[in-house]
């Protein structure tokens, strides 16, 4: 693994659980599966699916990116996400160490956001963290329209498989 992806390395490896899709009055549970990779190089590739709760099993596929997170200087990181709905966007943010998660562990977050969003659509910003609290990987993805502001989009609490 290259030196530089040290602050990311808690990430590589598949990760599934439940979460949640909420969007101009949608809100209903979905299964994710993310998957973060190394080659050697310093950046790691990034994949997150997203499917339809049919109890328990995956279903019909709600959501799909993929992308590449770039490690910086002094923990700052460049995180560049596409979808095959034509949204591509480049993402900046930190990673940081937290002093103490519930149950004394420490735990990692990164906090991201972007205001450039390359659009078929109307998309236009948004924020994402993401933390490692109890060997578990938490996120919460919140975005923008052109006439809808910053809002709840997409969370999930997952486990590494």
């Amino acid at each position: 693994m290259h030196p530089g992806l040290k602050g990311l390395a808690w990430l590589i490896g598949h990760w599934e659980g439940f979460g949640q899709t909420q969007w101009q009055g949608t809100d209903k549970r979905v299964l994710e599966q993310v998957d973060f990779h190394h080659n050697g190089e310093p950046y790691l590739h990034y994949l997150l699916q997203a499917y339809e709760d049919e109890d328990g099993q995956l279903g019909k596929p709600v959501y799909m990116e993929t992308g590449f997170w770039v490690p910086q200087e002094k923990n700052e990181l460049m995180v560049v996400i596409c979808n095959p709905e034509g949204v591509a966007q480049k993402w900046f943010g930190s990673i940081t160490g937290l002093e103490s998660a519930p149950g004394g562990e420490l735990g990692t977050k990164i906090d991201l956001t972007t205001d450039a969003a390359l659009s078929e659509g109307t998309h236009t910003a948004g924020t994402r963290l993401y933390g490692r609290i109890q060997q578990k990987l938490l996120f919460a993805c919140d975005r923008a329209d052109q006439d809808i502001p910053l809002a709840p989009w997409l969370t999930g609490e997952l486990e590494r498989k």
